[in-house]
């Protein structure tokens, strides 16, 4: 079996059906085998970073294996961003690229052209990054990087091949390679030490993030948190995780929801669970949160317990391996229905503020869609926009950010992904300015008739950066009078042959969302540029006293509740 082919059953071992990227000489033998290969196609991207966020997406739906290659120099380089994406927020990618010779030291800057030493580039944003010379290396390199992607906490890894080897035999048939995973004791000692701290609290939450879904227990744990009744909070990027939770009450954060950050604030513990509680530690506002409450922390990354969190009580533990954990436990817990009063009376008077034209409008496109549509973010404003629509529209769907780096334009690269992972309707909700950034991959869609809608929250301007200029009182390259234009995304959609509705109030309009879910569309809404992100929380200010400020009296009563 040749290295190339090698490769590709062992993708299709790891039940990877779709691979992304743009040929290139030093890789065509790689994307030859892909395509004889049954069971795994291979798709041309128009962008390279593109590619990268299309195998973002793919891995992460559902957290399992994504896979994106490219050539030497430009295209390998053009991969960084989407590899940095999926370190941040611990997707299991795998890009390969490869290489004719190797690349010199700093003494001279080339001595081949397009060669560079593409691990020391990436060795900062990988779990793993490695060059493979020879073919003793083939098998051992591959075992280690899916290993190391998949295990732990998960995360991109890099296979830099030397062209020569695509060719060359394997003699060992992949079914043969083993697994290195590890497999950790049960933390049945950590549940009964958390579950004797939780009976003593008054007003305990449990705080969720991605995590809970990367460790695949989201199901198993939403189960358990719904029989003891414990009111739920995430983070942003974890909506969908939270929502499987009977008494969810949204996210918190400083552009969160209201009523979520009041309702931290007063709580007495906190238990957080697959998040990293990503606060400025020396936050003022941070500090005052925490000040009166115990943070009990589950954490199976050594490096995230590095970071002191005041108040801390910390368990070094896989979450897999806690859940089964609650499982062998029979835990009697306190009635927390008084708690759950408070937390149901905050969010009665709380659930609409903030809300706008933009957040209403997405809200109604929510309940349209069918249960089984994915929904992808891009970045920006329209992201806080599209968060708070999740929220007060109740839909349960799964959904998609860029997380911890906020890769605008990565919108539409993770959509293909997505639904190249599930073959579900995805809808894609990106700002004006995102959608230039990969607009290439329109032609992707179109080509194979991907079944991706793509809202465009058209305001005619660079919002979120718009939203901070204007203390400054200067715009610069972020509205229409200081430099930034859109294209007529009209006309962008017939050059791609594309359906395009430009939505309005129009009831009929609006019900043509529906129609539009088997093949590729844009929709189109403006919007007033004047609408800005809030609410937000000003320096200094306790978590739940967010601007715009809401009515004093009624601030004062929901203080003391």
């Amino acid at each position: 079996m040749k290295v190339a082919e090698y490769i590709a059953k062992k993708l299709i071992d790891q039940h990877v059906t779709d691979v992304f990227g743009i040929p290139g000489g030093v890789i065509l033998d790689l994307i030859y085998a892909f395509d004889k290969c049954p069971g795994i196609n291979a798709h041309l991207s128009y962008h390279e970073q593109a590619a990268a966020f299309e195998a973002c997406g793919y891995a992460q739906v559902n957290h399992s294996l994504g896979v994106a290659y490219a050539t030497r120099g430009p295209g390998f380089t053009n991969l960084i961003t989407g590899i940095a994406d999926a370190y941040a927020d611990s997707l299991p990618v795998l890009f390969i690229t490869a290489h004719s010779g190797l690349a010199v030291g700093h003494e001279q800057r080339f001595e081949q052209e397009q060669e560079m030493d593409t691990v020391q580039m990436v060795k900062y944003i990988t779990k793993f990054a490695s060059t493979v010379e020879c073919i003793d290396q083939v098998e051992a390199k591959i075992d280690e990087a899916i290993s190391k992607a998949l295990t732990g906490r998960k995360g991109p890894v890099l296979l830099d091949f030397s062209t020569s080897l695509w060719n060359e035999d394997v003699e060992n048939d992949c079914s043969q390679s083993k697994s290195n995973a590890k497999h950790n004791v049960v933390g049945t000692l950590a549940c009964e030490s958390i579950w004797k701290i939780i009976e003593k609290a008054q007003r305990p939450v449990f705080l969720l993030g991605d995590g809970i879904r990367q460790a695949n227990v989201c199901y198993k744990l939403s189960n358990y948190i719904n029989d003891i009744g414990i009111p739920v909070l995430t983070s942003r990027g974890a909506q969908d995780t939270g929502r499987a939770c009977r008494e969810y009450y949204g996210y918190i954060g400083s552009h969160g929801i209201r009523y979520s950050n009041f309702i931290f604030a007063k709580a007495d513990l906190v238990i957080s669970m697959g998040n990293r509680l990503a606060f400025p530690v020396k936050s003022e506002s941070f500090q005052k949160a925490i000040q009166n409450k115990t943070i009990i922390r589950i954490e199976c990354d050594e490096n995230e317990l590095k970071r002191a969190i005041p108040n801390s009580i910390v368990f070094k533990e896989e979450l897999s391996n806690f859940v089964q954990g609650i499982k062998e436990q029979s835990i009697k817990t306190s009635n927390y229905e008084s708690w759950l009063n408070v937390c149901r009376e905050l969010k009665r008077h709380l659930c609409r503020t903030d809300c706008n034209d933009i957040v209403d409008t997405v809200s109604d496109i929510f309940r349209k869609i069918s249960d089984e549509t994915i929904v992808v973010a891009d970045v920006g404003n329209n992201e806080f926009w599209l968060s708070r629509a999740y929220e007060i529209s109740g839909i349960k769907n799964r959904i998609l950010y860029s997380k911890s780096f906020g890769a605008l334009g990565c919108g539409i690269g993770k959509a293909i992904g997505a639904y190249y992972k599930t073959k579900k309707p995805i809808l894609c909700v990106v700002g004006d300015q995102g959608l230039q950034l990969n607009i290439q991959e329109l032609q992707l869609m179109t080509q194979e008739k991907l079944p991706i809608t793509i809202f465009v929250v058209n305001n005619h301007s660079s919002g979120m950066i718009k939203d901070r200029q204007k203390s400054r009182e200067k715009f610069v390259h972020t509205t229409l009078d200081s430099g930034f234009m859109t294209p007529k995304f009209n006309l962008i959609a017939q050059g791609y042959g594309i359906d395009y509705l430009q939505l309005t109030d129009d009831v009929t309009d609006k019900n043509k969302i529906l129609e539009a879910v088997k093949k590729p569309i844009i929709i189109e809404r403006f919007f007033d540029e004047s609408i800005g992100l809030q609410p937000s929380l000003p320096k200094g200010k306790q978590m739940q006293d967010m601007t715009p400020e809401i009515d004093r009296d009624l601030f004062k009563k929901l203080s003391e509740l």
